[in-house]
């Protein structure tokens, strides 16, 4: 028995105006499916509502083909959501246990969402980036019976060609899809929706811009690529604001293989910093200063049903349209939906 991903998302337009003539075409990630086949008998099911459905079928496959992960065993993932919820549904539906280590204080509706699907959330408290590592070792010593998936590298931080090949075909469906893509816009989290798509989008288009986005608290992918910005612009170091509500994207010090990969490969051509009423605040009550009113606001739109990622996904579109040549064809990802977080 194993399960696979269907694919093959729908490519919507954006309903509404965009600048210079330009086109923004949301690849909706929130409705893939799930294909369960077992024998001769196939059925599908819906996914977890994000692009994380593609990744974890192949990746509980290979495990389990090793021979590490046995009929009825457990499986350990740490997110700060959606992977969560994906792991979760493919795993209730191979009879496999599964626990997820979130960070403490994150959207209940998040929680309950991987909950519902039958796995065991362990809220995990402190920094997020430094909290994870500490707790999957000290948790895997205790529990060895317990496979780590670990969705954001591979061993020894290496990338995990499993997950990367699995989001590579974003990028071919897009090909597929579209006869010119002049821009992808695409979030920074642990890079592994920057790295998969990217390749492919490159390698048959050199000259597409990809643009990156994350929180403006975090401005990790962002001093990655424009060294010492950061700070000259807004006058703090990363890490000087409190965690933000952009779920999904960077947190300082993230590091991970993905990102340090695109950057490597020279994939990344801009990164942008997305602020909303939070940062704004935290900012002006810890530095003194207003946080610059160029930077895009997720908060600014409502885009019903999707979630956060994809509004700033959306507003990063609609900021950089008046600097791409007049009618460039943009293309974003829709991660998740708005019941993922707590009304605002």
């Amino acid at each position: 028995m194993r399960i696979e991903s269907v694919g093959n998302t729908p490519l919507l337009p954006y309903r509404g105006f965009v600048p210079n003539r330009c086109k923004i075409f949301v690849k909706d990630e929130t409705q893939n499916r799930l294909r369960l086949v077992d024998g001769q008998c196939v059925r599908e099911y819906e996914g977890g509502s994000s692009h994380y459905d593609r990744a974890f079928g192949p990746l509980v496959q290979h495990y389990i083909e090793m021979g590490k992960l046995l009929p009825g065993g457990t499986i350990l993932e740490t997110t700060s959501g959606n992977a969560g919820v994906s792991c979760a549904r493919v795993a209730r539906l191979l009879g496999l246990r599964c626990i997820i280590a979130i960070p403490k204080g994150i959207e209940n509706a998040r929680e309950k969402a991987i909950e519902n699907e039958g796995a065991r959330v362990i809220p995990v408290p402190g920094d997020y980036v430094n909290a994870f590592p500490k707790f999957a070792l000290d948790f895997l010593v205790k529990n060895r019976d317990v496979v780590y998936l670990n969705h954001s590298m591979g061993p020894n931080k290496t990338e995990n060609r499993i997950v990367t090949n699995a989001m590579a075909q974003i990028g071919v469906e897009l090909i597929d899809e579209l006869d010119r893509i002049d821009a992808f816009v695409v979030a920074f989290g642990n890079g592994s929706s920057v790295l998969g798509p990217g390749r492919d989008l490159k390698r048959h288009n050199p000259n597409m811009q990809l643009i990156g986005f994350e929180s403006a608290q975090s401005g990790d992918a962002y001093d990655k690529r424009y060294p010492g910005r950061y700070k000259d612009m807004l006058g703090i170091d990363l890490g000087s604001l409190p965690r933000h509500k952009l779920y999904g994207t960077s947190y300082p010090g993230i590091n991970f293989p993905h990102t340090r990969i695109a950057f490597a490969e020279g994939l990344v051509d801009h990164v942008v910093l997305v602020s909303d009423r939070w940062v704004d605040a935290d900012y002006r009550r810890i530095i003194k200063k207003e946080m610059p009113r160029d930077l895009p606001r997720w908060d600014s739109i409502s885009y019903p049903p999707y979630g956060r990622s994809t509004r700033a996904g959306i507003v990063v579109a609609l900021h950089v349209a008046p600097q791409l040549l007049e009618s460039s064809n943009i293309v974003l990802l829709a991660y998740d939906r708005e019941d993922r977080y707590d009304p605002e």
